[in-house]
């Protein structure tokens, strides 16, 4: 939608009255002609566009409708930075996980909109994580365990919400009532996945896979739809796929992606309830999706597998599937030899790490794929710092100094992946007026 105000102006010409009198066009007048006060809103940095919707109930109703989310954040909306989660917190008497906030612009800085997450004010909910994101929207928890004497077992219990952090609006998603195969108390989710595409459609979906309850040798995939308010059983039961990562979901053309350590990766097509493989394109020796998790990310409407192995290798190929799933071709050939080094720090890391076992000197955090291939870049982590990696330009840039940065943190993903955009690494942060 685009409205010409001085055509607009132009037409609502100014009259005279019986007297003469001229009459001017009123604010009151322009406030109330819906084209020409979206084209104002439009204008409105967020945070004056959401204290906007105090005006009136009217403005409110405008500001919070689905259309108007579009065309303020188009597709595609680029991601304004990424939530980083601490893995120790620094205060051993704090146990609120805390985030820090790595901005995409330095020029343009965005303040972060949470550190932490606790929501109504509940104590009972201090503890909320962060387990995954999709176009603006997270997916957190909040986990209580504890063993149960009578039954010798650990009982599990957690609440789960919806969070849109641009608008500080959260939603606590219902548990299964009745589902086959479901036990939200004996039988803790293999995965949650949250699927959110604001241009297809204004709800979003939660996949969640589980073991069966009565046999550990298969998995339920269970999908709540907010368009509905409830949660369906997806298919049938399907053999446990043991080597398969499901807390690293990926959604991609309306289906969810999990990688498997054997070589394929096993997904979910959500519209058809079906299941299906496709292999990856690369295949390594002793590759495992513990360690060697999440090659495998989402950008601009692009599933992308990141080939970075062996550990110590400063190289890496990113290949591109088709939407077809026919195959991969390579997208990006990347040499990061000359970014590191310049940063003589991450030499120190891994002499100090590589006793252990060898180790990348870096934790690569998000591969964002820009409108031009000049615009493409990684976001990686050194100790203390955070690298903005031109692909296109092979340039790069300090983002921010991390406190978080630890040789700790960089141990955890050995081949150079951190947990992109699952728990308990790296979210994208898009800013976006969706309701929850």
């Amino acid at each position: 939608m685009r409205t010409n105000i001085k055509q607009y102006l132009k037409s609502r010409k100014r009259t005279l009255d019986d007297k003469g009198e001229q009459l001017l066009l009123s604010s009151t007048d322009l406030a109330s002609h819906d084209d020409v006060l979206t084209e104002i809103l439009l204008r409105l940095p967020i945070r004056s566009l959401l204290r906007s919707k105090c005006v009136s109930k009217h403005w409110r109703t405008l500001i919070s409708d689905h259309r108007f989310a579009l065309i303020r954040n188009p597709n595609p909306n680029p991601p304004r930075g990424l939530f980083l989660r601490w893995i120790r917190n620094p205060n051993p008497n704090v146990t609120t996980p805390e985030y820090e906030f790595v901005p995409f612009d330095c020029e343009n800085h965005v303040k972060p909109p949470f550190k932490t997450l606790n929501f109504d004010r509940d104590v009972s909910n201090s503890g909320i994580i962060v387990l995954h994101s999709s176009n603006g929207l997270m997916l957190c928890h909040s986990l209580h365990e504890h063993f149960c004497k009578i039954s010798k077992s650990i009982v599990y219990n957690a609440m789960y919400y919806v969070y849109n952090p641009t608008i500080n609006q959260v939603v606590t998603l219902p548990k299964p009532d009745n589902l086959e195969g479901c036990d939200w108390i004996r039988r803790r989710p293999r995965g949650m996945t949250l699927a959110f595409d604001p241009v297809k459609s204004p709800h979003y979906k939660v996949v969640c896979v589980r073991g069966h309850l009565w046999s550990e040798h298969f998995c339920t995939i269970e999908i709540y739809s907010s368009e509905n308010g409830s949660w369906k059983t997806c298919g049938k039961p399907f053999g446990n796929q043991i080597d398969t990562e499901f807390m690293g979901g990926v959604y991609w053309n309306d289906a969810v992606h999990w990688i498997c350590k054997k070589g394929y990766i096993f997904y979910l097509s959500i519209d058809e309830d079906r299941v299906d493989r496709v292999p990856t394109p690369v295949m390594h020796d002793g590759w495992n999706v513990k360690r060697h998790c999440y090659p495998l990310v989402e950008s601009r409407d692009c599933l992308l597998f990141i080939d970075i192995f062996p550990p110590s290798s400063m190289k890496l190929d990113v290949h591109e599937m088709s939407a077809d799933y026919s195959g991969w071709s390579v997208k990006y050939h990347v040499d990061l030899n000359q970014v590191l080094t310049r940063f003589p720090e991450t030499d120190e890391v891994t002499l100090a790490l590589g006793f252990i076992r060898p180790v990348q000197p870096f934790v690569m955090h998000c591969l964002v794929v820009g409108e031009r291939e000049e615009d493409s870049f990684l976001v990686l982590e050194i100790p203390g710092k955070a690298i903005r990696y031109n692909i296109g330009l092979k340039t790069f840039q300090e983002l921010c100094d991390l406190e978080l940065s630890k040789p700790l943190r960089l141990s955890v993903a050995d081949d150079g992946f951190s947990k992109l955009g699952r728990w308990p690494g790296a979210f994208l942060f898009f800013e976006s007026l969706s309701n929850v």
